[in-house]
This record gives structure tokens, sequence and C-alpha cells, in this order.
């Protein structure tokens, strides 16, 4: 692990553009990012966002390690944790001005980059947003599918609870309502 912040961000945004954007980037490119958006160092349990709070920007986990937690009536509940090269806080960029689903917080010091509305659309240009904007759909391609295939098992679990339904036939009122939205 790098030690130098500063540093640490520019090997990260290199190797994202590299990955990515397939191709070297200029340093000049590097350093217009690193100028708007500064790393930022969050120390071990310190609180990145907290949920309810209004979503405006993405985090890019440059080193260490962020976890995510919601709020249930019994305590805490840990949903996930994002590490280097890792994305936290994307549907804040696609879904402004909505709440924060979750609380991030470093488990151990971190580093991290924050992506803006305003550093996207001034850096269009830039290969290296191009790189980080192909690394935020990314992202949020892969965890939709996580999402779905998580249902997926949860539907297959209930409806073999209720009784398995043969092929073609419709889905049991429960499952139903589930998708619809409406009460069983």
């Amino acid at each position: 692990m790098r030690s130098d912040p500063v540093e640490s961000a520019r090997f990260y945004l290199h190797g994202l553009a590299s990955l990515f954007g397939r191709r070297l980037v200029a340093e000049a490119d590097l350093v217009w990012v690193l100028r708007r958006s500064p790393p930022v160092d969050y120390a071990a349990g310190q609180v990145v966002f907290r949920q309810g709070e209004l979503a405006e920007s993405a985090i890019l986990v440059v080193h260490g390690e962020l976890v995510a937690s919601v709020s249930t009536p019994d305590g805490e509940r840990v949903v996930g944790a994002a590490g280097a090269w890792d994305v936290v806080g994307e549907t804040g960029l696609y879904a402004p001005d909505q709440p924060r689903s979750a609380t991030v917080r470093a488990t151990r010091d971190s580093t991290a980059l924050l992506i803006t509305h305003q550093l996207l659309a001034e850096g269009r240009s830039n290969p290296v947003i191009g790189a980080i904007e192909y690394h935020l759909l990314h992202t949020i391609t892969r965890r939709i599918r996580n999402t779905n295939q998580a249902l997926e098992t949860a539907w297959s679990e209930l409806e073999s609870r209720l009784g398995a339904r043969p092929p073609g036939e419709e889905p049991t009122s429960l499952v139903r309502a589930l998708t619809e939205g409406t009460s069983a």
C-alpha cells in the first residue's frame, strides 16, 4: 500500500483508466482529476455518509475498507463492504437529491476520491473521467445482476415452501402480490 494519498490516487486512476479505458492516459488528465477531486482520508471508525442524508456523490476507494450498514428495528445490519477499486454510493450520481440507503464508515484508515456530478460533467472529454464512468456503470450493472440472482433464489425458495408450480402456470398469489406491489 502506498502511504502518500496523492500518489495512491494517481496510481489508482492510472490503473482504472488502463483497465477500463484500455489505454495509457496523459499525466495532465490525471492531474486535472486530482485537482478537482483530491484524495480524502478517512480514519478508522469515521462516518463517510449516513443513511437518510441526501446523496450527491459517489466514493471511489483508493485503499482501505469501507462498510455499509442499514438501520433496522434490531439495530445496525452490515449490508456490504468495499475495498480498493470499489465504488460506494454510486446511486447518488444517478438519483440525485435522494436519501442515502445506508450509512458508510471506514473500518480502517482509508483513502478515497469523491466523484460528483460536476466532476463528471466538466470532465466529459477527459479519458480518466470516461474510465470512471465506465467503472461506475460496470459496478451498477454487477449489483443489479447480483440483486436479480438473489431475488430469483428467494422466489424459488418461497415457491418451494408454498409448493412448486408447474412450468407455465401463473405465479402464486403471494408471489404475484410481491412482484406487483399489491397485497396478497
